[in-house]
Formats: C-alpha cells, sequence, structure tokens
C-alpha cells in the first residue's frame, strides 16, 4: 500500500531546524573558550631553587634578567638554569636554558643551541633574555646583542642558580595553558540551540509523519526470560571475576586525572594533549569515579552497556532476522552473545559503547526501512556520530546505513521530502556529534593535539590491518587467546553462511544487510591509527547476530537434503576449529597469575593437544561421510547422507559453549582458590566490605634494603667486597669476576620456612659460559641445591629465591675469567624487612600511577598536572621491574608528562611483595628523591577569552620538532 507524504509544511520546517544544527556544529568549534593564564615569577633576594616542570616543556614566553653585578659576583659558574646540568643516569635530559659566567663572558645556551658569548662590560649592567614561539633575543642594557628569529624556546624544569646573591636574578615566564580550557557561555548558547534545534526536528519529522501508532519496543519486552535470566547471571559472575584489558590502566589514570587537568588529556605521552574529538565517555567515566575509583565500580558501566545490547538484540535484532524462532534460539543467542562479549568488552575501553552504537544504528535502519520513515533513519544517523565521537573505531555505525543504502534511498524518495530538505535533515544528525567532540576544547587547540600525536606517533598506517590478524593467530600471545580468536573466526564463516543461506529460509534484505556490516565493520578498522584485535569487540552485538544466524543457517534442518553445504561447513569447522584450540587462555597482567587453566599451553586432555585431535577428526568425519555418500549412490540410492553426521551448527555450538564455559570457570576458580591473595574476585568481594584499595591492600614493602642483609657465618670469603647499587641504594655486594664463594650466610627464619624468599639485586651482563649462582646447604655445609642467577643488563633487578627444606645457610659462586663488556654485579643475600603498602603510602597518598597498574591502585591520588605543568610527586607505583613499557611517560621523545620532572629527581627503588606469593614481582613503589633541595612555585593565574581559531605557536616535540 502506498504511503502518503508527509506535509510540506512540517518538511520545510524540519528543514529550517537542520539547517539550525548545522551552523551550530560548524560554529561550534570556533566559538570562544575559556583560557587560564600562568605567569611564574622567581628570583630576587632570598630566591632558592625552585621546581617548575612544565608541560609542555617550553613556555609560551620566557624572559630571564641578571644584572653585571651578579654575574661578577658569582666569578664561574651557573647564572642562571632552568635544568638540572647532571640529573640522574637514568632519565632523560631535557635542553633547556643556561646561563654561565665564564672567564669574563656570559655565555647563554638555550635549547641546545650556544648564542655568542657576551662579553661582560666593566660597571653596572643588565642582560635580558627574551624567547617566544618567534624569535630569541639577547639584550645588553635594552639593547639587541644577539637575535634568532625561530623557535628557540628553552624546556624548562626549575629554576637552578649557583650564585651567592639572587638580588640581580630574575626569571619571568607563561607556562602553555592551550589545553586547558573551558566552555564560555556563547559555546555553550551555540551547543543549547542546536541540541533544542536537533530535538525539534525530530519531533517535527515524527509528527508529520504519524499516520498510525507503531510499537517502539515488542509487546512484553520488560518480561524476563530464562536467557535472561543466564546472561545477567553469567555477566554477574563475568563483572567480579573477569580479567582487566591491558588498557584499564591507561584510561584509568586519564579518567582520574580529569580534575586536576580541567581537561581530559592523555597524562602517560603526547605532551598530555587532549583526547579530543574522541572524549566524551571519558567525562562519563570522571564522573562515574566520583562516588568510588575501585574495580569493581569502574567495570559496572561495560556489563550495564552489555546488558543493554543484550536487550536491543533479543528484542528487536533476533526478531528482526529470525521472525519464526523457536525458543532454542533464545538460548543459542544468549551463547553467541556471552562468546563475543565477554572476551573483549568488560573494562574501561570504548568497545562496549562502540558495540551498543551500533546496533542501535542498525535497528535503526531497519525500522526506517519497515515503516519508510524518515524519523528513524535520522536517529540512526545520530547515534552513528554519537558513536564516532567515541572513538576512530565508531566510524562503524555508520555501515548500517551503507548496507542499507538501496532500501533506505527508496525509503527517502518516498517521503515527500524535497532533496534539500533531505540532506539537511539527514546531516543535522551525526554533526550534532561536534557538541560532544570540542565541548571544552579550541579548535586549534584540537589541531594542534592532533599534530603531536600524529608526530610522535603510536599508530600504523591502514595497509598494516593485516596485523590484526596476525597478532589473532598468534599463540603465545593475550591478542590471540583462545576467547578472543573462537568468536571472530567463527563469525567470519558465518557471515559467508548467512549470506549464502538469505532468502532461503531468512528474510534475504534484513540477513544480508547484517552481514554486510559486520563485513564493513572489519573493514572500518583498517582507519583506526592501531591495530590491537581488542578493536573487535566494537562488533560484539552486530558479531553475535551474525554468528547466531549463521549457525542457525547450517543446522540440520535447514541443511536438510543439501549435502555440499553440509561437507563444507564440516570441513571449514575443522581447520578453524583446530585454530581456535591451537591458542592460549592468557589474558594481561594481574588476570594471568594464577595458572589459568590451559594458559602456558593450547588445550590438551591426557597429554595430546586438542587441536591435531580436532582438525584430523574433523577431516576423517568429511572424508567418511564422502565415501558413505558415495557407496550410496553407486547402489542407486538416495544418497542422503549418514544420520550420524553431526550438523556444521552442531559442532559449533559445542566449540562456542566449551570456550565460554572455560573463560568463566578458569577465572571464578582460580577467584576462589587464591581468594586470599590478589584477584579481581577477591578485590570484588573487598570493596563489598569497604575495602576498597584494591593490589595495595595486599602488597608489602622493603623499605630499607640494608635493614634486611643475612648475617655472615664465621668463614673466608674468596670475593671481596664492593658497594652495589641496589635501585637507587647502595648495598654491600660483590663484582663478578674470578672464581670462588663468598662466606656462608645464615637464612632468617622466615626463609627456612619458606615464607619469604632470599633477595639478591644484580645487574650487568655475564659471557656464555660464566657462573653466578646461589648455593643453599644445611647445617652441615653440604650444598642441598645452586640456583642459577643471570643479570639482564644494567638496570638493578631483584632475583628471589625460595630456600630447599632443610635450608639453613646460603652463599653466592662466581666462575667468571673474563668480564664482559658490562661486567656483573650481585649484592649479598637478604631477607626482605616489609612494611603494609597502604602504611608506606596510605589512602589518598599522592603519586605518579603508571598506565599498566594505575587501574588496581584506586586508592592513591595520581600526580596532578595543573596549569600547563606538573607536580613534583614524592612517590611512584610502576609496573613489574621487566615491563619497560611505562617508560613513555618519562621519555621527551614520546612527550612523556613527568620527563621534566624525572630530570629533578633520583629513583629510590622499592620492591614489593604479594601475600600468598612472595616471589611475584607484582608492582614496584619507587621514592623520588631531589637531586637538590627544591621550593615549589606558585603562579599568577588569570583567566582571559581566547577565539576558537587562536593559535600561540606550535608545542614542540624533543627530536622530532625542529628547533629554531
Amino acid at each position: 500500500m502506498p504511503v502518503a507524504p508527509p506535509r510540506r509544511r512540517p518538511g520545510v520546517l524540519a528543514a529550517l531546524l537542520g539547517l539550525v544544527v548545522l551552523a551550530c556544529a560548524v560554529a561550534f568549534p570556533f566559538a570562544p573558550v575559556v583560557q587560564p593564564e600562568a605567569r611564574y615569577d622567581w628570583g630576587g633576594p632570598g630566591a632558592v631553587p625552585t621546581a617548575l616542570p612544565l608541560m609542555p616543556y617550553q613556555p609560551v614566553s620566557l624572559t630571564a634578567t641578571t644584572t653585571c653585578d651578579a654575574a661578577r659576583a658569582l666569578g664561574e659558574g651557573t647564572l642562571l638554569a632552568t635544568t638540572p646540568a647532571a640529573p640522574d643516569p637514568r632519565a632523560t635530559p631535557l635542553d633547556g636554558l643556561r646561563m654561565e659566567v665564564a672567564a669574563g663572558s656570559l655565555r647563554v645556551t638555550t635549547a641546545g643551541v650556544d648564542l655568542d658569548p657576551l662579553p661582560l662590560p666593566a660597571g653596572g649592567c643588565t642582560v635580558e633574555f627574551r624567547s617566544d614561539t618567534t624569535a630569541t633575543t639577547l639584550l645588553l642594557n635594552g639593547a639587541p646583542v644577539v637575535s634568532r628569529p625561530g623557535d628557540l624556546r628553552p624546556a624548562v624544569a626549575a629554576a637552578l642558580t649557583d650564585a651567592p646573591d639572587t638580588s640581580g636574578l630574575r626569571l619571568q615566564l607563561t607556562a602553555d595553558t592551550r589545553f586547558q580550557t573551558s566552555i564560555t557561555p556563547l559555546k555553550a548558547a551555540i551547543a543549547v540551540v542546536g541540541v533544542l534545534a536537533l530535538v525539534a526536528m525530530v519531533v517535527v519529522l515524527a509528527r508529520g509523519e504519524r499516520r498510525r501508532a507503531v510499537r517502539v519496543l515488542p509487546r512484553r519486552w520488560w518480561r524476563p526470560r530464562l536467557p535472561d535470566l543466564a546472561v545477567t547471571a553469567v555477566l554477574a559472575v563475568w563483572w567480579v571475576s573477569g580479567p582487566v584489558t591491558v588498557d584499564d590502566g591507561y584510561i584509568a589514570g586519564i579518567v582520574r586525572d580529569r580534575g586536576s587537568s580541567g581537561f581530559v588529556g592523555n597524562v602517560y605521552r603526547w605532551l598530555n594533549a587532549p583526547e579530543a574529538p574522541f572524549s566524551w565517555f571519558y567525562d562519563l567515566y570522571h564522573a562515574w569515579s566520583q562516588v568510588s575509583a575501585s574495580t569493581v565500580w569502574m567495570r559496572l558501566p561495560s556489563i550495564l552497556l552489555g546488558l543493554v545490547t543484550w536487550g536491543l538484540l533479543s528484542r528487536c535484532v533476533v526478531p528482526r532476522l529470525l521472525p519464526r524462532a523457536g525458543r532454542g534460539v533464545a538460548w543459542l543467542s544468549a551463547l553467541t552473545f556471552l562468546a563475543w562479549w565477554l572476551p573483549y568488552t568488560l573494562g574501561l575501553r570504548p568497545e562496549p559503547w562502540v558495540a551498543v552504537g551500533t546496533v542501535l544504528a542498525f535497528v535503526g535502519v531497519e525500522r526506517a526501512i519497515t515503516l519508510r520513515r524518515v524519523t528513524p533513519l535520522v536517529l540512526a544517523l545520530l547515534v552513528a556520530g554519537v558513536t564516532t565521537a567515541v572513538t576512530p573505531g565508531g566510524l562503524m555505525a555508520f555501515a548500517p546505513v551503507v548496507a542499507g543504502l538501496v532500501p533506505v534511498l527508496r525509503t527517502l524518495r518516498r517521503s515527500g521530502l524535497g532533496p534539500v530538505p533531505l540532506v539537511l535533515v539527514l546531516l543535522a544528525g551525526p554533526a550534532a556529534a561536534v557538541f560532544l567532540m570540542v565541548s571544552d576544547q579550541s579548535l586549534a587547540a584540537m589541531l594542534e593535539a592532533t599534530r603531536v600525536r600524529t608526530l610522535i606517533g603510536g599508530g600504523q598506517p591502514w595497509y598494516d590491518e593485516y596485523d590484526r590478524y596476525a597478532l589473532l593467530l598468534t599463540q603465545d600471545d593475550m591478542q590471540g587467546s583462545l576467547g578472543k580468536r573462537a568468536p571472530v573466526l567463527l563469525t567470519l564463516l558465518a557471515a559467508v553462511a548467512a549470506l549464502w543461506a538469505a532468502g532461503r529460509r531468512f528474510p534475504p534484505g534484513p540477513t544480508r544487510r547484517i552481514a554486510v556490516v559486520f563485513l564493513l565493520g572489519l573493514a572500518s578498522m583498517t582507519a583506526t591509527p592501531t591495530k590491537w584485535t581488542q578493536h573487535f569487540g566494537d562488533l560484539a552485538g552486530i558479531g553475535a547476530a551474525v554468528l547466531l544466524v549463521g549457525i542457525v543457517a547450517v543446522g540440520r534442518r535447514a541443511l536438510a537434503r543439501r549435502t555440499a553445504p553440509w561437507l563444507a561447513g564440516l570441513g571449514a569447522l575443522a581447520v578453524v576449529g583446530s585454530l581456535v584450540l591451537a591458542a592460549q587462555n592468557v589474558w594481561p597482567f594481574v588476570s594471568d597469575w594464577w595458572g589459568l587453566t590451559w594458559s602456558t599451553l593450547p588445550p590438551f586432555v591426557a597429554g595430546v593437544e586438542l587441536a591435531p585431535v580436532w582438525l584430523v577428526a574433523g577431516l576423517v568425519l568429511v572424508a567418511g561421510a564422502l565415501l558413505v555418500l558415495a557407496w550410496r549412490r553407486s547402489g542407486g540410492g538416495t544418497g542422503r547422507l549418514p544420520r550420524w553426521l553431526p550438523s556444521p551448527a552442531a559442532v559449533t555450538t559445542v566449540l562456542l559453549t566449551a570456550v565460554v564455559l572455560l573463560q568463566v570457570g578458569s577465572f571464578a576458580r582460580t577467584g576462589w582458590q587464591h581468594r586470599d591473595s590478589y584477584t579481581l574476585l577477591s578485590d570484588a568481594v573487598s570493596t563489598a566490605r569497604g575495602a576498597p584499595c584494591g593490589l595495595q591492600e595486599r602488597l608489602s614493602v622493603e623499605t630499607d634494603p640494608a635493614a634486611g642483609l643475612l648475617p655472615a657465618l664465621p668463614g673466608p670469603s674468596a670475593l671481596p667486597p664492593e658497594p652495589v647499587d641496589a635501585g637507587g641504594t647502595e648495598l654491600p655486594g660483590i663484582r663478578v669476576l674470578g672464581t670462588g664463594d663468598t662466606a656462608w650466610f645464615a637464612l632468617d627464619t622466615t626463609q627456612r620456612s619458606r615464607e619469604l624468599p632470599v633477595v639478591v639485586t644484580v645487574a650487568g651482563a655475564l659471557r656464555p659460559g660464566d657462573t653466578l649462582a646461589a648455593e643453599f646447604a644445611g647445617d652441615d655445609g653440604e650444598p642441598l641445591e645452586r640456583a642459577a642467577l643471570k643479570p639482564d643488563g644494567q638496570v638493578p633487578q631483584d632475583v628471589r629465591l625460595l630456600a630447599p627444606d632443610g635450608a639453613t645457610r646460603v652463599r653466592l659462586a662466581v666462575d667468571v675469567r673474563e668480564p664482559a663488556d658490562t661486567p656483573a654485579v650481585v649484592t649479598l643475600p637478604r631477607v626482605p624487612r616489609l612494611t603494609p603498602m597502604d602504611e608506606v603510602l596510605p589512602a589518598g597518598t599522592e603519586a605518579i600511577l603508571d598506565w599498566p597498574v594505575a587501574f588496581v591502585f584506586p586508592c592513591l591520588t595520581p600526580a596532578p598536572l595543573p596549569l600547563g605543568t606538573t607536580v613534583l610527586p614524592q612517590w611512584r607505583v610502576a609496573p613489574p621491574q621487566r615491563d619497560d613499557s611505562a617508560g613513555i611517560t618519562y621519555a621527551p621523545s614520546y612527550g612523556g608528562p613527568f620527563a621534566a620532572a624525572r630530570t629533578l629527581v633520583i629513583e629510590q627503588r622499592m620492591a614489593t611483595y604479594l601475600a600468598g606469593d612472595p616471589t611475584r614481582d607484582a608492582a614496584q613503589v619507587y621514592r623520588w628523591v631531589p637531586v637538590r633541595p627544591l621550593a615549589s612555585a606558585t603562579p599568577q593565574v588569570s583567566e582571559h577569552t581566547v577565539g576558537g581559531w587562536t593559535h600561540t605557536g606550535r608545542t614542540r616535540v624533543p627530536g622530532l620538532d625542529p628547533v629554531g
């Protein structure tokens, strides 16, 4: 029956409102913002060295002034410096400003560039150094003597001087606060007008198209069913016991620092550049974290989004794809949903948001096609735009529109709206996402942030997309874990099956469209800057629906008398199933601590790996069926397949069920077995009991390694003692050279009972054939066990050894004839003297929380980055020693926000010990000790309004941006 077009007047009004939305969306990034101005003024009588680590490293402008009398009074030395001359050797130095007096001249270096020496004239005079983004000038008594065009601004970490009298010194600078802006009333008004116009446009469209009542949701959609209860129960178990993702700590740090930074910035690299235009969901997480930053609370939104996705699938998508589905399909849809949702979407990453948005967009497009209305299509485009504003991967939310382009165009042609009104109302929906993309940032700041991220890198080009699938098929990598591999590979097969079956037993339009949406979603991932397998979670909702349709399409009833598809399906499943079973059940960080089932080896039974067994059994099954089929046909029979042959649907269902049970069961088991130590389950239970501090509550800290040195027993030592750096603390040790043994050392009672390990700290390297070992013995001195010690690099690393039964003493044995290029050293054995971590760092203590561990330390306060600077914290909480991924935060070439602060301190490492597993290196605590006493700087802050296009020069990344 033809549908009457809407009245002309509502169409015109909707077009005008759409035009308003578009105008507001275009104006919004250019609208003015409020930017703070932070000015620092140091010097004058009594000024002392002061910490001033800027972020970005260079100020907008800097002026340094000195009198010639102050320079002459110093004689020789550093008159003024903004970076230390001799930072910690493990810190990367920055090129700052150095004004030095030597041989009667003032030598000035800025950003690594030497200016011409300035001979100090006799009598009184004033020397002034000025630097901004356009030029650097050295003036004598107000007259320029050296001038260099270009950007030679120095990095600033502190205001330092060797001058005995600072009366003639002064340093003035303005920090770069271009990212720390806030919304103005005008910008807010533009957003309000745009949003109200959008709402009014949708209402006008809906009223113009309203000819009969249409249900928004199916009848009795709210009534729970048994599959709903099962999905909810599994998600609840997964919520409290499931794994972390590799980026939960990264996002937790960003979210929790939002208050101190004043914007959503990348607090671990990229000069703390804003995450805009992909940051609005971080703001929601920030508000959520104000209730609690505990792991169980922060993971709850992903579970709630999972329930929303399941509701959309079970109430809207599945009835559309399988309108005559029986009860068994409801349970099968629950299985496919869990197979996708569990491995990919728990935690703080954006995948669950994209999954919900893509399913919503698909539902909107299908309703637009079914009802022949424009309004659902506009809402679908709005959802797609908002989803794209979450992450670049959200672009796939437009895939339903592309997949349904022909019927969508047919609907638009029948709408009665002219081309211009249609374009306006359709563009208005996704354009409204701009209000979320740059809510508190200017256009210029967002473009500069994009430039910095592109310059520093961290992403991959589109043509490296194959890396994602290579990682998915890597056996011992968490990105290719068994749980992640199964849904992707099986859904690829299911998409082929769905396209093949469309029009046979399924509605051809919706079936083809959702399969195409899945394939387009995979294709759109080529636009994402990183190629991690975690991004497959963006397709969790759509993938579950495609997998469901594919399974039903290859069921016994659907394939009745279809021999070739049946056997082809079983053959494909033999290969894909073996690839799934060749993976390991491996997960990131704390989730992989306790030996999950098949976490170090692929699944096996009775010592036999299942992957080759599955492959051989599947191929033999297909070959046997072919032989039976050929035999029957040779005798003139019907050639029907034998009844004992399972359908591809049954095989897929068994495999999916096993994968889901393995994931849920292994985490539930380890969580219960190790409830007295740290697991996500024990963390959740502790939070419910009022102790929400996560891993911190189960760690103890070795605050003073020297306090636990073991006493030497009487007897000679063939190796002379030598002080050894144990990570910022010197301990007695030996150089690993020569042949011989140290004296015996008496084990502590806690070591004899194996409650605590014997600890030595090693550094350097050994040549092949060299020997460094710890020998254990009983009271009679006869060796019981010998444990090799293997230094690995110049960074000191602890080695923890549990004494064998009956051991009462330990010594070090060396057999090294020639030293390596980096001679090895080792400390004498010790027992760790431990203090609970929550006593060393009580709740609320300010510390740098490195990104790999930030999520599991919710009670510590992330070190703030206020007004174009960073604080100089006393503490840093870091990942295990062998994990160097956190180094980006302190590396200038990565735009590490704490690179300047790191040059001002020496790190004193304090090892931590995990309750229930003292040999595990769970995390490291570092005390930051300033290289010299440093005061804190206080800025003079004012605010002014700047246009969205205002550009104050570029930030400069050391080693990447040119100087000058």
